[in-house]
């Protein structure tokens, strides 16, 4: 008997809890059900805000359809705006139900806060939210939770969500968050050119379709499959900023710029130049804001066909010949800028897989000025101008402060070598510098391997510079090398062993005089097993003293300053390019209002290497350095 009442009392009892749990269930789905009506509308609003501060989704699907193979975005990822789902369902799919009360909470309070904006004369409770890009941006806000988005929770902009995962590599400890900056006019005020100082001098920018520039930027992440350029795209092309817990670099005014963000670069300087002008019939020169290397970058590792390689420039030729300031003088007082070597612009065939794209070969664009980072020795159309170091002062007294800090450093190694072995490249001397490197006491070696790898860590790079007398520079896969730069920067004195690494290339920013500021030793010469160390040692001190002085004045001529700033006595390198190119343009212009049937620029062809250099096209000792194309 007793039995039987505890086995009822039990009955009871569950269905008691059966009844409690069902009532409590149906209670939630009727407070869910009614919340679901009333902030139908807020819902829309926090989708379309989000779409306005986030990654525009519709676009960036879009684009990546058309001109990348890159599958960004998956199909769990597609329904980001639509409605939230039942929290009930979210909860019974192992969901995180305090994260969902949290999200109800918050939708319910802004509900309220959006009532009591459309109260007359209501208090605004809440800041009006600021547009993308500008310094006081706020973040999106967040969706409502659902199962799909949980894993996308903290995903904004390319930017904010590059800067997550970079930080979680181990290798790049050394980058702070990307803090984008504004564009240099923001809250500035407007200063008028001098008349007097910009006479000759005056520049007219075109203001291209973004999809020649701007759209590039924003959708960074189709720039390249493996590396990050959203965060090398940030502070308008110098990319995030380097600690300096090593002690390594100076304590301002260095960042971890990629070498291929030159155009972006330049373009955001040339916002600050002192010249511009919004009337064309005034300017001595127009730029073109195209940003012809991360257009072509997207393409160049992967299958693409040759149109889409080629569908921007052809769109931007057909752009400009349409523009009363073409006609003038049928572009030739046109330039840009293309952040990458000359080779990635001359591709001589039809065929969909060859490299490159064809923007150099163009009738047009041979009559422009075209700065690459490498020029051509054997093509009139294109100047090469500095690669982008990791120094950006934004004052000259940063710039006389590393100088003296790189004329007081102590140098124990004599020479030095950063790179890698190019065993499929018959011509190469690197494997025979690195064996001789390895074999000698008073050389420092950083190989450039798979795996950890130094060479992409700006401080150990800078360290050994400054810890090096000499610093060799042979050619890679081309003639120059960042690298080079990197050096001057260190107050290394470069030992190069082609001259078309250097002294035919940058003739605007180094001097004629190459012995001044460097040492050469003919590749020939390696490969007939001369001793690089006694080579060296074989300079005397106070030779060695007067060409490392000559490369620590070099230092304002190889860098590019901060953009959101101006250096008032130093010229940079922005500023000796946009010299030589209004020099050029001048006597081009010159020559036009004589009549002259054939342009001087025009004349040399296959010697234009020394043309320019020299002036003449006389025979000279270096002529069988380029007797053929010899690409390393």
């Amino acid at each position: 008997m007793e039995r039987t009442s505890v086995g009822r009392c039990r009955h009871h009892f569950w269905y008691l809890v059966f009844t409690i749990f069902v009532l409590w269930f149906l209670f939630l789905y009727f407070f869910y059900s009614s919340s679901a009506i009333i902030g139908k509308n807020e819902v829309g609003l926090l989708a379309k805000n989000d779409a306005t501060f986030g990654d525009n989704q519709e676009l960036d699907s879009l684009h990546l359809e058309e001109n990348s193979n890159e599958d960004v975005y998956s199909s769990d990822n597609v329904n980001d705006t639509k409605d939230a789902d039942n929290p009930i369902d979210s909860f019974l799919k192992l969901g995180d139900w305090a994260e969902i009360a949290d999200e109800i909470l918050a939708s319910e309070k802004q509900l309220e806060i959006r009532n009591n904006r459309a109260r007359p004369g209501a208090r605004r409770t809440q800041p009006v939210r600021k547009r993308p890009g500008t310094r006081h941006e706020e973040k999106p806000v967040r969706r409502r939770y659902s199962v799909k988005n949980r894993n996308r929770r903290f995903r904004s902009s390319p930017v904010v969500k590059r800067n997550e995962n970079f930080a979680k590599q181990p290798q790049r400890t050394t980058y702070k968050p990307v803090v984008e900056k504004n564009p240099v006019t923001v809250n500035k005020p407007v200063v008028e050119p001098d008349p007097v100082y910009c006479k000759g001098k005056y520049i007219y920018v075109y203001r291209l379709p973004r999809r020649y520039n701007d759209d590039l930027i924003k959708h960074c992440r189709t720039l390249s499959e493996w590396t990050n350029m959203c965060e090398f795209s940030s502070n308008m092309g110098l990319g995030p900023r380097l600690d300096n817990i090593e002690k390594v670099y100076g304590n301002t005014g260095w960042f971890a710029t990629n070498q291929f963000l030159l155009e972006v670069i330049f373009h955001n300087r040339m916002k600050q130049y002192k010249c511009l002008t919004t009337n064309s019939s005034l300017a001595s020169a127009i730029f073109v804001p195209f940003y012809p290397g991360l257009d072509l970058n997207r393409y160049l590792w992967s299958s693409s066909t040759m149109k889409l390689k080629d569908m921007e420039t052809f769109g931007l030729i057909r752009w400009l010949k349409q523009r009363p300031e073409w006609k003038k003088m049928s572009g030739r007082d046109h330039f840009m800028v293309a952040g990458r070597i000359s080779w990635d612009f001359r591709r001589d065939s039809d065929n969909d897989f060859d490299w490159g794209n064809k923007l150099l070969l163009l009738p047009e664009t041979k009559n422009m000025t075209m700065l690459v980072i490498e020029s051509s020795p054997w093509h009139t159309n294109d100047f090469a101008i500095p690669y982008p170091t990791y120094f950006h002062p934004s004052t000259d007294e940063e710039v006389f402060e590393w100088q003296s800090r790189m004329r007081n450093q102590t140098r124990p190694f004599l020479f030095s070598f950063v790179g890698a072995a190019r065993p499929n490249l018959p011509d190469s001397i690197r494997s025979e510098l690195m064996d001789q490197c390895r074999s000698s006491k008073k050389c420092r070696l950083i190989e450039c391997v798979k795996g950890f790898n130094k060479c992409y860590r700006p401080e150990y790079v800078m360290r050994m510079f400054q810890s090096s007398v000499f610093c060799l520079q042979p050619a890679g896969d081309s003639f120059t090398r960042r690298s080079t730069f990197d050096s001057i920067l260190a107050g290394c004195i470069p030992v190069f062993f082609n001259p078309g690494s250097a002294y035919a290339q940058y003739i605007w920013h180094l001097p004629k005089n190459y012995t001044k500021y460097s040492v050469f030793i003919p590749d020939t010469d390696v490969k007939d097993r001369i001793n690089i160390e006694k080579t060296l040692d074989s300079i005397t001190k106070e030779q060695v003293e007067a060409m490392r002085e000559e490369v620590i004045k070099l230092m304002p001529k190889v860098i590019y300053a901060d953009p959101d700033s101006r250096l008032e006595t130093l010229e940079d390198a922005f500023d000796i390019t946009v010299k030589g190119v209004l020099d050029r343009i001048e006597t081009i212009r010159q020559e036009i209002n004589e009549g002259r049937e054939n342009l001087s620029t025009d004349l040399a062809g296959e010697d234009s290497w020394k043309y320019n250099l020299f002036g003449n096209l006389e025979e000279h000792e270096w002529d069988h350095f380029f007797a053929r194309p010899r690409i390393y």
